[in-house]
């Protein structure tokens, strides 16, 4: 198996992923919105999207430097603990090289903590930040 690009014609295996993680249900346009604007990263098991990263090309306009803000890594429940995840940071880590990106910078939450240890084992700091969102419904 190998990382690749999302494929307009794998976007219903993501979507089922996305489901399986998180519980977050979308749609395919909201996925093709997605999908115009950033990279998104899949690798897949006979067409079956199993795993999937969502990279969003930022500018931090103050320091002059673009970064990467990752969303939704994903793997699926059967294929955890295989090296997946890693697969998806080494690709992460060429493009950062071949885009000339200064930092990656991604959210967890706390109750996450095999998560957590991932990320620190990819030399991830943790930010001192809080951070605070308010929503309008």
């Amino acid at each position: 198996m190998k990382v690749e690009y999302l494929n307009k014609k794998d976007i219903d295996s993501f979507i089922e992923l996305i489901y399986e993680v998180f519980g977050y249900e979308t749609t395919k346009d909201s996925v093709l919105k997605m999908l115009n604007q950033n990279k998104i990263l899949v690798i897949k098991d006979s067409n079956k999207v199993v795993a999937s990263v969502t990279l969003e090309e930022k500018i931090e306009y103050i320091k002059n430097q673009k970064y990467y803000y990752l969303s939704y890594l994903s793997v699926s429940k059967d294929y955890r603990r295989k090296g997946y995840a890693t697969m998806l940071f080494n690709k992460i880590e060429e493009l950062v090289k071949e885009n000339n990106i200064s930092y990656i910078e991604l959210t967890s939450g706390n109750q996450r903590r095999a998560a957590h240890y991932f990320y620190q084992s990819k030399d991830f700091k943790i930010k001192d930040t809080t951070v605070f969102v308010k929503i309008y419904e």
